[in-house]
C-alpha cells in the first residue's frame, strides 16, 4: 500500500508519498519498489516525500531519486527569560535585536475566499510543488485538528505571498512555527518586526522555520538564525507528540535534481505537520 497527497487539482499534480508499507509475507521482495514505480508512472510531474528515515537514503538514491534535508532556522524571543521548550543560551539572546522598522508590506490574516479571489496561483505553475487554492483550503483552513493562522503579505492591495503559522503550546509555554510560505520571497526579508510582535503578543519562546530552496538572504534578513547541527547548547525541538527535546534533521527525496531552482519544501509538506 502507498498513500500520497496531491498538491493541486492538476491532472499531473505533484505528489507527496506518505504511508508506504508492504506485507512481510507477500512473497515478492521487490513489491514495494514496484508500487512506488507505479505511482511514478501515473503521470505526476513530481513524486517526493518529506520525513524519510536517514537509513533509507541509500535506497532512494539507488532508485534514482535525489535526497536532501530541510534547513532549520529560528528567532529567539529576547523578552522571554525562561525557556521551557527549547534551549537558547543568554549570549545568543544578547546578540539578537528586534527590528522596530515598519515594512512597506501589509501583513494580515486572510480568509479562504479572499485567498481564492486574490492570490495569483497560476503564476506559480512552475514552482515545485505547485500548490493551488484547493490545497491551501483543505490543508490549512479546513484542518480538523490544528488551528492554522494564514496571512497574506500584500503591497498596494496585491497579494504577493502566503504565510502559514501554527502556535504550539507545551509545558505552560508556547512557540510559533512557520509551516508554509508561498509566493514572492523578497517580502519575507522585511518581516522581522511582524515576527517579533507575534512572539511578544503570544509570549512564545521562539519562532522557527524548516525549509529547503527558499531565498536564504530573505530568511536571514528577517532575523532568522540557522540551528546548528549536533548542538547541546541550542535546541529547537521538532517533536511534540510526544515531546522530544532534541534537534531533528528532516530528510526528503524527490525525483528532480536538487539543482532545480524551482524546488521549495516546507515543514507542512506531505504529512509532516500532523497530530499523532
Amino acid at each position: 500500500i502507498i498513500g500520497y497527497i496531491l498538491a493541486s487539482d492538476d491532472l499531473k499534480a505533484d505528489a507527496w508519498t506518505t504511508t508506504w508499507k508492504v506485507s512481510g509475507n507477500n512473497g515478492e521482495s521487490m513489491l514495494g519498489v514496484r508500487i512506488l514505480e507505479y505511482l511514478r508512472s501515473m503521470g505526476h510531474r513530481t513524486v517526493m516525500s518529506v520525513g524519510i528515515g536517514i537509513d533509507t537514503i541509500d535506497i532512494y538514491e539507488y532508485l534514482g531519486y535525489s535526497t536532501g534535508k530541510l534547513k532549520h532556522f529560528f528567532i529567539p524571543n529576547i523578552e522571554v527569560n525562561t525557556n521551557k521548550i527549547g534551549s537558547i543560551p543568554n549570549w545568543l539572546k544578547e546578540k539578537t535585536s528586534f527590528d522596530d522598522k515598519k515594512t512597506k508590506y501589509e501583513i494580515s490574516k486572510i480568509t479562504s475566499e479572499e485567498l481564492k479571489n486574490g492570490f495569483p496561483f497560476e503564476l506559480y505553475k512552475s514552482r515545485i510543488p505547485y500548490k493551488d487554492w484547493n490545497y491551501f483550503n483543505k490543508r490549512y483552513f479546513l484542518h480538523p485538528v490544528f488551528n492554522y493562522e494564514i496571512y497574506a503579505i500584500t503591497l498596494n492591495g496585491e497579494i504577493l505571498s502566503i504565510l502559514v503559522l501554527r502556535e504550539v503550546n507545551f509545558n505552560s509555554s508556547s512557540i510559533l512555527r512557520i509551516v508554509d510560505y508561498y509566493g514572492e520571497e523578497i517580502p519575507f526579508g522585511s518581516l522581522n518586526n511582524f515576527f517579533t510582535k507575534l512572539m511578544v503578543r503570544s509570549q512564545s519562546e521562539y519562532i522557527d522555520l524548516y525549509c529547503y530552496g527558499m531565498n536564504e538572504d530573505a530568511i536571514k534578513s528577517s532575523g532568522f538564525i540557522e540551528v546548528p547541527e549536533n548542538s547541546d547548547e541550542i535546541i529547537i525541538p521538532n517533536y511534540f507528540e510526544p515531546f522530544l527535546k532534541k534537534n531533528i534533521q528532516i530528510y526528503f527525496y524527490i525525483d528532480h535534481s536538487l539543482e532545480d531552482s524551482r524546488i521549495r519544501i516546507f515543514k507542512a509538506d506531505g504529512d509532516q505537520d500532523r497530530p499523532n
